[in-house]
């Protein structure tokens, strides 16, 4: 069967291990720490099971940096940066992914080709849902197939009854157990941002004592390429006209409805749709789009023929450089988090701890995992400087790296006062005893200086002493006193 279209969707999340909200954060994220379930459902995957991927996996390793890789792949070792989890069932069987749209109750079938999670010890996962479509051709479903496959939980809760942008029911058949959704348990009354019931079921089939908590909002972020002989001839011919006048294109990109625009300024639409195109290869009839919420792939039908490296390199080496940009992105807002927290405090022991382990995760995530750059070859350098865009990356690491330095410096400054309360202390301590050496020094040679009986000089020397540092204690405590009230 012909392939029309092919659909990535990614939610990305935070995890939190439970209980150990009040550890150092170096805790916090170490996937060590994770109670891994033994589920027949899952398999932690550290190994090449076959010739096409091991193909795939070539091309990839080429692809990017080597210095990328450990971010990329699980390499099975205890101090592995990510932890890769696969789903059994659509390996060896039938599994379909059914998607039914809102009001119209128009249903979607897809072919689920994989599910896979991932876990990264930066405290963040993505798990990621693989769809083939091979039965609905036109432009206008796959459309509504991004839109509604999407949506995970409702955006605002008048939409559980009246369904505009949720869909009627999301979910898996083929998979042992239930994971289908329809929204309907969802009330004014439920917690905020809590997602379709089979996401955090199928997270913790592997992760049993972790909590999550979604990084985007009600959606999940969505690879599609798809083949559209009319879409690509237009652009191909005159592409100027189809960036400034075809909605198609737009709501392509921005993920919208067929019958919707969630822009409606012409002149700010042109300027995202501009500033989210990537023209290389517009001639040879393929566009590529990149937003905050997606990143697509129109060509047409001959691709299948004069360039079919394409598709695989966008469900893998373009997968992998999205994975890796939300994981970026949802590791800066778990530090942020961690950094508000922290300052939060109310009870300040272990407060330099906390720091200086947050801190050094930071170093680590700067060193290891936030690349400027991925690869060598120039697509993959400008697509993923488009994704850097979308989310906003350096902006937001640069206000990051500002939270965490203001507070590295404020825990430096509160160990640089106890110092000085210490050595202020010991001064104290050296201006009270010194007088009372030098005195008790001079006054023990009195045998030598008054010659006979010496008793009553002994006596005498004695009471001076007890007056004397007496009267350095009181002057003393007295100052520090003082000191103290100012």
């Amino acid at each position: 069967m012909s392939t029309f279209s092919f659909h990535t969707f990614m939610f990305p999340f935070q995890w939190r291990i439970r209980d150990f909200d009040d550890r150092p954060f170096s805790e916090q994220i170490n996937l060590n720490n994770i109670q891994y379930n033994c589920s027949p459902h899952w398999d932690r995957i550290t190994a090449i099971a076959n010739e096409k991927e091991n193909d795939d996996l070539y091309n990839e390793r080429n692809y990017f940096y080597e210095f990328v890789h450990p971010a990329l792949y699980d390499d099975g070792s205890p101090k592995t940066l990510i932890r890769h989890f696969e789903r059994r069932e659509p390996k060896h069987g039938s599994v379909t992914y059914t998607i039914v749209c809102g009001n119209s109750q128009k249903e979607y079938v897809l072919n689920v080709t994989s599910i896979n999670l991932n876990l990264y010890s930066t405290g963040v996962g993505v798990l990621t849902i693989y769809l083939e479509n091979n039965r609905y051709p036109s432009f206008e479903d796959v459309l509504a197939i991004n839109q509604y496959g999407r949506r995970v939980f409702p955006a605002f809760i008048g939409d559980v009854n009246v369904r505009t942008e949720l869909a009627h029911r999301i979910g898996f058949d083929g998979l042992d157990g239930v994971y289908s959704e329809d929204f309907c348990r969802y009330t004014n009354q439920a917690k905020s941002n809590t997602p379709a019931s089979f996401i955090p079921k199928m997270v913790h089939e592997v992760a049993g004592n972790v909590r999550m908590q979604p990084v985007i909002d009600d959606r999940m972020f969505v690879l599609c390429w798809c083949k559209n002989d009319e879409l690509t001839r237009a652009f191909e011919t005159n592409y100027e006209d189809f960036i400034l006048h075809n909605e198609d294109w737009y709501k392509f990109v921005f993920v919208d409805k067929h019958d919707s625009l969630s822009c409606q300024n012409d002149a700010m639409r042109q300027t995202l749709i501009r500033q989210a195109t990537y023209e290389r290869w517009q001639k040879n009839c393929s566009l590529y789009g990149v937003s905050r919420y997606s990143m697509v792939f129109l060509t047409n039908s001959a691709t299948d023929i004069y360039a079919p490296f394409l598709f695989p390199y966008f469900e893998t080496e373009y997968a992998r450089m999205a994975e890796l940009v939300l994981m970026q992105r949802a590791t800066v807002l778990r530090f942020s988090s961690e950094v508000t927290k922290i300052s939060n405090m109310e009870d300040r022991k272990g407060f330099g701890t906390r720091v200086s382990s947050l801190y050094k995760e930071y170093i680590r995530f700067e060193n290891q995992i936030y690349f400027r750059e991925i690869s060598a070859q120039d697509q993959g350098i400008e697509m993923y400087q488009k994704l850097y865009d979308a989310m906003n990356l350096e902006k937001q690491v640069e206000k990051l790296d500002e939270e965490i330095e203001e507070l590295y410096n404020y825990v430096s400054l509160r160990e640089d006062r106890r110092t000085n309360r210490t050595m202020s202390l010991l001064t104290w301590i050296t201006t009270i005893f010194l007088p009372v050496t030098l005195i008790t020094g001079f006054f023990s040679m009195g045998g030598y200086a008054f010659g006979g009986d010496t008793k009553g000089v002994h006596l005498f020397v004695q009471v001076v002493i007890l007056i004397v540092f007496s009267l350095i204690v009181i002057t003393t405590i007295f100052t520090i006193y003082k000191k103290k009230i100012k």
